[in-house]
């Protein structure tokens, strides 16, 4: 990863500086007074990409009195370039947002996952890079260039291990320890069910004899239970004979009650039908009451003539009376015509203006009074009549009120005649069935005497009956006793019998309990191989003893071009003890052209360039275990705690290694270093927050 340009946004000390552009540096200075923000740029870097830096929270990070904060890093890898933009808003759940994209062209194309943490996860694995490994790669923190060389050998290999990320190794022996104590666990808890196992199966002997008391008993108590049920039996049988002596007493009880009941019903059915009368004074009655009505028949035809004499006279009476009074009116004019011809003078008309001579108008005075005269004589005719016809009307009328009031009587006589036909009959048909009902009560007195003679028998045959079912209860009661210890006998048999067959699955159990204790013991024995293998002297031990090598060669290769060939380091990982044995360690030796020394015995110079070399060694050996290729350096080491002797060095040995690396940053505050490197990096605190420029 090699950076190109850095934009900040309200970020620690920067409020909206000018962007960083890394283009066209390789070995930069990055000078400022201390508090300017010279580290800061080095943590938006860290936020940026992994959203983690100095502060324990993203709101510290904040620039004071600002609301959100914004980071865009852009970088180049494997020949891309990238830029990753994170943002972040003051105030809880506010929200944050990170963004990767790539550069195509002159454009950029966005790579950002749904989530942040499916972009954040991105990141790291195009970097092959987490946090961690990156701070303990790229950086020469102040005052640790020399921390793994200071320490003793046992601390080297530890923080060796660290760097190599061995810690794991510590999880797996300590989980092939609890694997191991759980395995002993079981392994303990197999011998307690096994050795239960073993006390069980000892009880054999006494199992059997235990069954074949249980099979004795229930044989005895079987053979007195199948004695008492016999005689049960037989109590049974006459119990149920009197039982079904006792339904057919009830039988009969229920018959001679019906039969009782019938006969009383004979005997009201008898009394009824004698007091339904006798059928011939019934029938005269009938007879008389049959000719009453008769004769009210004949009134009633005598009804029908005279109506319709009635009827006649009526509608004579009413066309007489219709004509006379059309008479009337017609002779008035009549009257009038004769006494205006006979008043007229003149021989015209004096009614039509027609000519009329003396004869022809006494001709037509003739006729018309005789008309007049012959329409008189026609209305006292009608008179006369209508007064005869009244006469009628009223004698009719008298003989019809008479006829009325006698047929009124009709519905009653019509009644008495139904009730005395109905009683006839009834009468008649009574005749018949009191002579029915007495042979009936005949044959029930008959079936009565029968059915208490055989009540009678019934009686007799269920005391013996009885006298036999006495001791019923106290049968009952043995038999039930014998039939509860049997099955109590049984259980007992049944559990014998399981006890010896749970011997059999107990020793199954138990085979399958070794089985399963050798294969404990089997997998005991593997999880104590592997906890050799994964303690300090096993695994761990190989690959330190593997890494060592490619540490030695690395840093060589920087410390050969540091002194011009004339030092090199070696890594012994063993030592031969006093007493002849070999023992694990990690003694650094460096050999010049005077031979090969202890580490501790050389100047103080020869020494510093010995921890930068094996320093930058450790961080290309971290960066390479973690997939990736270092190729920025930067370097905080602290040129103020040295003297200007050792400021020399620290910058020979940053000139002499810059061919390894695409971008080198070294930060100090010192003005004597700024000219010290071929490009600077100024950081200037203002009012108006850091400020950033390249020199």
């Amino acid at each position: 990863m090699i950076p190109l340009r850095l934009e900040l946004l309200n970020f620690l000390p920067y409020k909206n500086p000018d962007p960083l552009d890394f283009t066209g540096l390789h070995v930069a200075c990055l000078s400022g007074q201390n508090g300017a923000g010279k580290t800061s740029l080095l943590d938006a870097m860290t936020w940026a990409l992994w959203g983690r830096a100095r502060a324990k929270t993203d709101e510290e990070l904040i620039h004071q009195g600002a609301s959100e904060m914004r980071v865009a890093f852009t970088f180049e890898l494997q020949g891309q370039v990238y830029q990753v933009i994170r943002q972040k808003r003051a105030g809880k759940g506010r929200g944050s947002s990170l963004e990767i994209q790539v550069q195509q062209g002159d454009k950029w194309r966005g790579l950002s996952e749904a989530t942040i943490l499916g972009t954040q996860k991105k990141i790291v694995g195009l970097l092959k890079l987490d946090y961690d490994t990156f701070v303990n790669s790229a950086f020469i923190q102040q005052g640790k260039a020399d921390e793994f060389t200071r320490k003793t050998s046992a601390q080297r290999k530890e923080v060796l291990a660290d760097i190599l990320g061995l810690a794991q190794w510590d999880v797996y022996e300590k989980r092939a320890k609890d694997r191991i104590a759980d395995l002993r666990e079981q392994i303990v808890a197999l011998d307690g069910e096994i050795a239960g196992y073993d006390r069980e199966l000892a009880r054999r002997e006494e199992y059997e004899t235990a069954l074949a008391a249980a099979e004795r008993k229930l044989a005895d108590l079987q053979q007195r239970l199948r004695t008492a049920e016999q005689q049960w039996a037989e109590v049974e049988k006459a119990r149920d004979a009197l039982a079904a002596l006792r339904r057919q007493m009830a039988d009969l009880d229920k018959r001679l009650a019906a039969g009782e009941k019938e006969l009383a019903q004979i005997e009201t059915e008898l009394r009824a039908a004698q007091a339904k009368g006798d059928p011939q004074s019934l029938q005269q009655t009938l007879v008389e009451t049959q000719h009453a009505a008769s004769l009210l028949d004949e009134r009633e035809k005598e009804k029908s003539d005279i109506t319709e004499k009635r009827q006649a006279a009526a509608e004579e009476s009413a066309r007489r009376k219709g004509e006379n009074d059309t008479l009337a009116p017609q002779t008035e004019p009549l009257k009038k015509r004769v006494e205006t011809l006979s008043a007229a003078t003149e021989p015209v008309c004096p009614t039509c203006g027609q000519p009329l001579t003396e004869d022809h108008r006494h001709n037509i005075i003739d006729e018309l009074t005789a008309e007049v005269e012959a329409r008189r004589s026609r209305y006292r005719d009608n008179q006369s009549r209508l007064k005869t016809l009244a006469d009628e009307l009223a004698a009719h009328d008298r003989q019809l009120a008479q006829i009325n009031a006698e047929l009124r009587e009709r519905p009653a006589l019509q009644k008495k005649l139904a009730d005395l036909q109905s009683k006839v009959t009834v009468a008649t048909e009574a005749r018949a069935q009191i002579e029915s009902l007495a042979a009936r009560r005949a044959r029930w007195l008959e079936s009565l005497q029968a059915d208490r003679a055989a009540r009678a028998a019934l009686d007799a045959e269920a005391a013996q009956h009885a006298a036999r079912a006495v001791d019923a209860a106290s049968l009952q009661n043995a038999v039930d006793k014998l039939r509860f210890e049997s099955r109590v006998s049984t259980e007992e048999l049944g559990a014998a019998r399981q006890r010896l067959s749970a011997l059999e699955s107990l020793s199954k159990y138990r085979a399958d309990k070794l089985a399963a204790r050798k294969k404990l013991t089997g997998e005991q024995g593997v999880f104590e191989e592997l906890r050799e293998a994964f303690g300090k002297r096993g695994v761990p031990a190989m690959i330190i003893e593997a890494a060592v090598p490619e540490i030695e060669t690395a840093a060589n290769q920087l410390l050969g071009r540091m002194t011009a060939g004339q030092m090199n380091v070696r890594f012994d990982t063993q030592r031969e003890t006093q007493a002849g044995e070999t023992r694990e360690t990690l003694d650094i030796k460096i050999a010049d052209e005077l031979g090969t020394r202890a580490y501790e015995n050389y100047s103080g110079g020869e020494q510093f360039r010995g921890n930068v070399a094996i320093r930058i060694a450790l961080s290309q050996l971290l960066a390479r275990r973690a997939g990736s290729q270092l190729q920025t350096l930067i370097s905080d080491e602290g040129f103020g705690s040295q003297d200007a002797q050792g400021r020399e060095r620290l910058v020979e040995a940053i000139n002499a290694i810059q061919d390894d690396f695409q971008r080198i940053l070294v930060v100090t505050h010192l003005d004597d270093l700024k000219d010290a490197f071929p490009a600077r990096i100024d950081i200037v605190k203002t009012a108006d927050g850091s400020q950033i420029s390249v020199g």
